[in-house]
């Protein structure tokens, strides 16, 4: 795989657009909470980007599968570089208040533009390492994920922040997309031609929207996948929310320990994504989603009753088992997205991966506030009890059928 030119241009161009991103997003939170001091007002920066995102990923898999995918992925990065700038220039120059609204408005961009980027880095994958390494491929993409985040937020953005210099941070961004933009430039080009017909461009647009749902519905694999990865993304964002109850009001730890709660999980996830990366072929795509459902509800479980024991030991084999979900979380993620990428026809693909980024932008603004509501009415422990039911259920379900 390191011997393909194309894929490490377009691995190490994610990487940098990703850091970039992960950076900036954890600057604005931050930014925001020392000016507000507020936790609804830094929620804001989050859900100020969701709406922005959801719109422009109706439209992004319709441009990606309409024009030349390498050329939607540099129109991205160049597109990102002056509005990362801008933060800079938004926090030392603008006055508080204003300065607050435009952060909102510049996280909402860089959220929106994003939803472009991924569907053409996507649907470029399958067409530079082919079908027998597109498995590895993806699970490499998820490992540079992974670490991109850690180096946005830990090493850049948290660097920054403890520097007393978060503005920075703009100019650090605009210089990684600029990077990631250069990295791109030389990626073979090719543009998938689907032809309009005499329709009008509102018509043919609406057409194009329609697409990647038709595509989706019309073919029971990408249904079912598309429901599975959807709901292993959901089920992520209610553990995530649910863990700073976990940790003070079950544990009686303090709420910063759901951070170091979350490591294991992290490196779970880059184990999980290795082991599919290296074993890919052991079983086939919805083998691998269907056994890491099945995985996720056991370890889902065994989170709900060792959050019930006290005790340095406990703790110990509670991390371990929250290693376990971010292990099972990979082991659906990787094969689900491969799946999204080889089986749509080579003209929908764009339109396949951006509904379903859709679809996941859409879900995610339930599990927060229902999660957290539920934890507070149930209690914490039953409600992830019943979430580990749930996706051990929906894993059962996908291996009866795979075998019926």
């Amino acid at each position: 795989m390191m011997g393909n030119r194309a894929f490490v241009r377009l691995w190490l161009s994610q990487f940098a657009s990703l850091a970039a991103l992960y950076g900036l997003n954890f600057a604005a939170v931050m930014q925001m909470e020392q000016a507000t001091h507020s936790s609804a007002r830094t929620g804001l920066v989050i859900v100020a980007a969701i709406l922005p995102a959801f719109l422009a990923s109706l439209l992004a898999g319709a441009v990606v599968d309409r024009r030349d995918r390498v050329g939607v992925l540099m129109a991205c990065h160049l597109a990102r570089a002056p509005v990362a700038l801008a933060f800079w220039l938004v926090v030392d120059r603008l006055p508080p208040g204003p300065a607050l609204a435009a952060l909102l408005a510049i996280n909402a961009t860089l959220a929106a533009l994003s939803q472009f980027a991924t569907p053409a880095e996507l649907t470029l994958l399958p067409d530079l390492v082919g079908r027998e390494r597109l498995m590895a491929a993806n699970a490499l993409l998820q490992l540079s994920t992974l670490a991109a985040e850690g180096v946005g937020i830990v090493l850049l953005g948290s660097l920054l922040f403890r520097l007393g210099h978060l503005s920075l941070m703009g100019m650090l961004g605009a210089g990684l997309y600029l990077v990631a933009l250069v990295l791109v430039i030389p990626l073979p080009r090719g543009r998938i031609e689907a032809g309009r017909g005499d329709r009008p461009w509102l018509a043919a647009l609406a057409a194009d929207l329609r697409g990647g749902w038709r595509t989706i519905a019309g073919d029971p694999l990408l249904r079912r996948v598309t429901a599975q990865v959807t709901l292993a993304a959901a089920l992520l964002l209610v553990l995530v929310t649910l863990l700073p109850g976990l940790a003070v009001r079950t544990l009686g730890l303090g709420a910063d320990a759901a951070a170091f709660l979350l490591l294991p999980g992290g490196v779970g996830f880059g184990l999980g994504a290795a082991l599919v990366g290296w074993r890919g072929e052991r079983w086939s795509r919805p083998g691998w989603v269907n056994n890491g459902l099945v995985l996720l509800g056991l370890a889902l479980g065994l989170v709900t009753v060792l959050s019930g024991w006290q005790g340095g030991p406990a703790l110990a084999l509670l991390a371990g088992s929250i290693l376990l979900v971010g292990g099972a979380l990979a082991l659906v993620i990787v094969p689900a997205r491969t799946i999204l990428q080889e089986r749509p026809p080579a003209e929908a693909r764009g339109r396949v991966i951006a509904a379903q980024l859709a679809l996941g932008n859409a879900v995610a603004v339930l599990p927060v506030p229902l999660g957290g509501a539920l934890g507070d009415w149930l209690g914490i422990r039953p409600v992830m009890g019943a979430l580990a039911l749930l996706a051990l259920g929906v894993g059962a379900a996908g291996v009866y059928h795979v075998q019926h």
